[in-house]
């Protein structure tokens, strides 16, 4: 009899510890109390290892030669739902590269690590260009590159990296940076090998090596007994909105999530602002320098930002094509497009639908994909995110509730934009579990 008693109440504090915070309705607020309940929980705790696998795949777009990176952890012991196996697939955010997804600026582990830790598989997607693959130790890392002379490296190939000859550099003077600006800039020579390959960088390129990377991870044959939601991490959210299209997941999970190119001109455009689609994004890349850095770490001490700093020279530090179709320059697609059609490396097989046809393509991945109307977006973020504050958070939900299946908004107490520490990540995770287990990506 005592060993049942022990039972029953070991059942009921488990319950308790379950159900000791609530998930905040639509529109509503984790507050402070539920955050340290939270922290001061184990229920999701760890359960099992995981292997992490680094997947290269060679393709071609535009007439240029990419390879595309994928970095897969599997666990041991996979967590399931409705009896299929949880997968997330992440977007990496603005001036990362994947293994940002793995390893925090301060030496943690990193929420696909976490999550991994729990039984979720986690796909964690590069974008083009923003591997380094020169370095040394296998990771990607742009620590060995100076940041000055930062270009993206599109294929493994390619046989050293860039140099001064390849691009030119210009700067704003007294301009600070923000998340949609920089104060430096490099644009390719026009007679260059880089010129090429950053032109055929466009919005289709960075689909097609997701689409690639995805099917990679996620073979045909194990589609079925996968559930499969993404998260694009600030501006993922732009590039995994459209790959809907190609390859739909099961739902939407959200922290600091970008959305679709149209949402973000609309909600520009509701602040009085109707000068984005004109903006001239094309062929430009933007360093993310220190400046961009502490302009999303200004809660931290000068000390701690500076050693925050040296960890995260190991990312790429740059945004380079994918600013036009996730602001919806318009103009830029335009350009983009014209200059591909000009010149004498577009495949003839791109160029069979026509001209009308090719812009249409080259536009279409700012809108959102018809796919969404079946599934669920879960959109979080923090009360204090210094690039997708609430106020554009409903900005965007205007535009893009009415094509999904089911749109919800929550947001956390007192939380900025990136999961830099290791209790931002602790509340967040749970609070997707939570989503998961409620149901809401259930048809």
């Amino acid at each position: 009899m005592c060993n049942f008693v022990k039972t029953v109440a070991a059942f009921f504090l488990l319950s308790a510890q379950t159900f000791a915070w609530e998930l905040p309705a639509d529109k509503t607020t984790l507050g402070k109390e539920a955050i340290r309940e939270i922290l001061d929980s184990n229920v999701y705790a760890e359960t099992g290892t995981f292997k992490r696998d680094i997947a290269f795949i060679d393709f071609t777009s535009h007439g240029q030669k990419f390879t595309q990176v994928v970095v897969t952890l599997t666990p041991d012991k996979p967590r399931l739902h409705k009896g299929k196996k949880l997968v997330v697939v992440g977007g990496e955010p603005g001036s990362e590269w994947a293994w940002d997804f793995l390893e925090t600026p301060d030496g943690g582990e990193g929420p696909a690590v976490w999550l991994a830790k729990r039984g979720i598989t986690f796909i964690a997607l590069t974008r083009v260009g923003r591997w380094n693959f020169f370095a040394k130790d296998g990771t990607g890392s742009w620590a060995d590159i100076p940041i000055d002379q930062r270009m993206p490296i599109f294929h493994r190939e390619q046989a050293a990296p860039w140099t001064s000859v390849d691009f030119e550099v210009k700067r704003t003077v007294q301009k600070e940076a923000t998340s949609g600006d920089s104060s430096v800039y490099r644009i390719p020579k026009p007679d260059s090998v880089l010129y090429k390959q950053m032109l055929a960088t466009t919005p289709l390129t960075y689909l097609k090596g997701y689409r690639l990377a995805v099917e990679h991870a996620i073979p045909a044959n194990q589609r079925g007994s996968s559930f499969v939601l993404f998260w694009g991490m600030s501006t993922g959210g732009a590039f995994l909105y459209p790959l809907a299209k190609q390859f739909k997941p099961d739902g939407y999970l959200g922290w600091g999530t970008s959305s679709t190119g149209l949402a973000y001109v609309y909600r520009k455009a509701r602040q009085g602002d109707f000068s984005t689609p004109y903006t001239q994004t094309a062929l430009r890349l933007r360093e993310r320098g220190l400046d961009d850095f502490g302009y999303y770490t200004r809660e931290l001490d000068e000390a701690t930002r500076l050693k925050w700093w040296q960890s995260a020279l190991r990312e790429p530090r740059f945004k380079s094509g994918e600013d036009a179709p996730m602001q919806f320059n318009v103009a830029a697609l335009s350009e983009v497009a014209l200059r591909l059609w000009l010149s004498d490396f577009l495949p003839a097989e791109e160029r069979k639908t026509g001209l009308a046809q090719f812009m249409r393509d080259m536009i279409e991945p700012s809108f959102p994909p018809a796919e969404l109307k079946d599934l669920a977006i879960l959109d979080i973020n923090g009360t204090k995110d210094e690039a997708i504050s609430p106020k554009i958070v409903d900005a965007h939900r205007e535009v893009m509730e009415p094509y999904a299946r089911r749109y919800r908004v929550a947001r956390v107490e007192g939380f900025q934009h990136y999961l830099y520490r290791q209790d931002s990540i602790k509340v967040v995770g749970n609070m997707w579990l939570r989503f998961i287990e409620s149901g809401y990506f259930d048809k």
